[in-house]
């Protein structure tokens, strides 16, 4: 009976708990405003305008550049060249602990994809780092924004390039620059991957000596140049290297030979079948540093802060969540780590057919995404015997 009493006094409690917090329930609240292109002043700068925390801007002075960090800008674009300004923006802006980037260009013809790419990287994170774009007038911050609003924000040509002339777009060469590059950005944007593409590795019946066959092959770029690209990814004595989709583990023995006894290699993985060849064969080769991990679609299964290398060969088009996995290896990596990425060159009219089917976007599109997950691009190393790979290097911030 007692604890009948006391069972009916905790409902009653909850009851009353309840009702008092439904009566001091908020009203439901109103919409949220659009945020919109407006007119903005940042000290003596010329022209400038605000969307949300970006300010899109002329010169500002290094009193307007304390201004706009005071503000809340985090990341400051400079699209000038370095000698149109007669103070060093660079310096001031790291003393001031900002981000800066010089992108310059002046002409049409020197404003390249890549300067785009970038741009259109930093802009993209303006969320959590608010960006200062400028340039001399904002002319030119104005054919970057055009591009920013149709390929990062999905804003209309027409609505985007209203927009731009009202930053400061005048140069019709700088339009047909933005409008050549958004429609080549279009026809490689990424498709879904492909459905079931990691099922066959998945199989517990998986034929491993097939997939030797097919990936052990002089035939084969990324085995015939292995060599080549394990100088590219730096391996020093005593590293910790994650293999990430290391399949039958050629770069992986590689990896745990360069590494020394001092070092170790992960072997990540989806497929049991592969990670059990990789450990039957390094212990027939009496090698002793390696270790098997099984990785799930969504996460490489790596400790925080265990690995100096990050190694993605032919690879990171399987990320069925890239998002999520690129979040874990960023984990995974101690700062200032490496990121070495391989994959194929998709290129709509020129790849072949099963690249093009099987990838599901291109080179500037994997970098981008691998920016936006924190790292920062070092270079594109060149590998002579690469004809439709490529390799690119990054930088763990």
């Amino acid at each position: 009976m007692p604890h009948r009493i006391l069972s009916l006094l905790v409902a009653l409690l909850i009851n009353l708990s309840t009702a008092v917090v439904m009566a001091q329930a908020p009203p439901s609240p109103t919409a949220i405003p659009a945020i919109s292109l407006r007119p903005a002043e940042l000290g003596a700068t010329s022209n400038v305008h605000a969307f949300g925390s970006t300010l899109l801007a002329g010169q500002p002075s290094p009193e307007d550049l304390a201004t706009a960090q005071a503000r809340g800008v985090k990341t400051v674009i400079n699209l000038r060249l370095e000698h149109e300004t007669d103070w060093n923006e660079a310096e001031v802006a790291q003393q001031l602990g900002l981000d800066f980037h010089q992108l310059g260009f002046r002409a049409p013809e020197t404003l390249t994809a890549e300067i785009l790419d970038r741009s259109l990287a930093l802009l993209a994170k303006s969320s959590e780092s608010p960006v200062l774009l400028h340039c001399a007038s904002a002319n030119r911050v104005g054919a970057v924004w055009m591009a920013h609003r149709v390929l990062n924000d999905g804003l209309s040509i027409d609505a985007a390039k209203e927009e731009a002339v009202k930053v400061g777009l005048k140069t019709p060469g700088f339009e047909a620059v933005v409008l050549a590059y958004i429609e080549n950005r279009r026809e490689q944007a990424p498709t879904a991957v492909p459905a079931g593409i990691n099922d066959n590795f998945k199989n517990p019946e998986l034929d491993v000596a097939e997939w030797i066959g097919k990936f052990e092959i002089e035939s084969r770029e990324v085995y015939a140049a292995r060599e080549r690209v394990l100088d590219a990814c730096g391996i020093k004595p005593g590293d910790r290297i994650a293999d990430i989709g290391a399949g039958t583990g050629f770069y992986t023995r590689l990896f745990a030979h360069a590494a020394g006894n001092d070092g170790w290699v992960y072997a990540v993985d989806i497929s049991p079948r592969f990670l059990e060849h990789i450990n039957t064969q390094a212990h027939a080769d009496g090698i002793d540093n390696i270790t098997g991990v099984l990785c799930t679609d969504r996460s490489t299964g790596l400790p925080p802060n265990s690995i100096d290398v990050a190694f993605i060969c032919d690879t990171y088009h399987h990320f069925e969540h890239h998002e999520k996995t690129l979040a874990s290896l960023a984990r995974a990596l101690k700062p200032g780590g490496t990121l070495v990425v391989i994959d194929f060159n998709r290129i709509p009219g020129q790849s072949r057919e099963f690249i093009l089917g099987h990838v599901r976007a291109g080179k500037e599109v994997f970098q981008s995404e691998i920016e936006a997950a924190g790292f920062e691009f070092r270079d594109e190393v060149s590998i002579p015997a690469f004809q439709e790979n490529y390799l690119l290097r990054f930088r763990k911030k």
